[in-house]
């Protein structure tokens, strides 16, 4: 019997630009992973949507499954290293070298789950050796969104990395915030809460694509941000992202950004009484 062990999720907002709605996100999803393309993540990896379940189902419109690849994508034209020798590897060595094109190594599979109605996309972003941080798994995305949006076929699509939950608390809580940058993207005006989507209407109505507001203290003074720039925060750390500066209780120097934490959210997985999608509904589930 396999052991218990802890998975991590994470989520991404992915914002479809109007026109859209439920349908028009499984389409996107669905054409995305039938163009079958291929992203360069980093100097070595690639990655692409390797599966996608549920697209031809009644309930497609309320969740999708599927699959993240990440694999080894190695340029045979840079140097090799002979383990035996301990030097670089000869012509002669890499004569012996056959390995077809096609074939990438190191192939992993990160399960992900989509949401059109709230166009979350929540992933396993480290379940033991497998792993995909949810800012690569955003390049992957917005590289195979990219054409179809290029061509017309779909209106752009605005990713954001899901912050932790507590990300926007600590840059309020800065004992002294001095700088504090908050950057909304909103292209979707009819979703999320009652001040989300008066902030998004607000600035659909002028034709504005992004805001950006910029807070900087008196000297020797501290922010004291009040409730609308609070709720506007709170709205762009899941579109766009909040960035500060200040000094914490110790008067150490703070650079803080909604980007650099993440939501990383861990559950134990018992593979004996579930898979690891049931894993993820109830990590969904406790993430609300």
């Amino acid at each position: 019997m396999e052991r218990t062990r802890t998975i991590t999720v994470s989520c991404l907002n992915l914002a479809m630009h109007s026109p859209h709605s439920r349908k028009r996100y499984v389409e996107l999803l669905s054409t995305a992973f039938s163009a079958k393309r291929m992203v360069r993540l980093g100097s070595v990896h690639g990655g692409m949507i390797g599966s996608l379940y549920g697209t031809a189902s009644a309930s497609a419109e309320k969740e999708l499954t599927g699959e993240l690849y990440r694999f080894l994508k190695l340029d045979p034209d840079e140097p090799w290293f002979n383990a035996q020798t301990k030097a670089a590897a000869s012509p002669g060595d890499l004569e012996a070298l056959s390995i077809p094109q096609h074939l990438l190594p190191h192939l992993q599979r990160i399960p992900f789950l989509f949401k059109p109605g709230t166009h979350r996309l929540y992933l396993i972003s480290k379940d033991r050796k497998d792993s995909l941080s949810p800012s690569a798994a955003k390049q992957l995305l917005d590289g195979v969104f990219q054409p179809l949006t290029s061509e017309g076929l779909f209106p752009p699509v605005e990713i954001t990395v899901e912050p932790a939950k507590d990300a926007l608390d600590e840059i309020l809580s800065l004992k002294s915030l001095e700088h504090l940058v908050i950057e909304l993207v909103p292209p979707n005006p009819d979703d999320g809460d009652d001040i989300e989507k008066s902030w998004k209407e607000r600035l659909k109505k002028q034709n504005v694509r992004k805001q950006t507001v910029q807070l900087d203290s008196e000297r020797n003074q501290t922010i004291k941000p009040d409730a609308a720039t609070v709720a506007l925060a709170k709205v762009a750390a899941s579109n766009g992202k909040v960035t500060a500066s200040g000094h914490d209780a110790a008067g150490v120097k703070q650079d803080l950004s909604t980007i650099d934490k993440p939501l990383r959210e861990r559950v134990l997985h018992d593979p004996n009484v579930e898979t690891l999608f049931d894993a993820l509904r109830r990590a969904v589930d406790i993430l609300g």
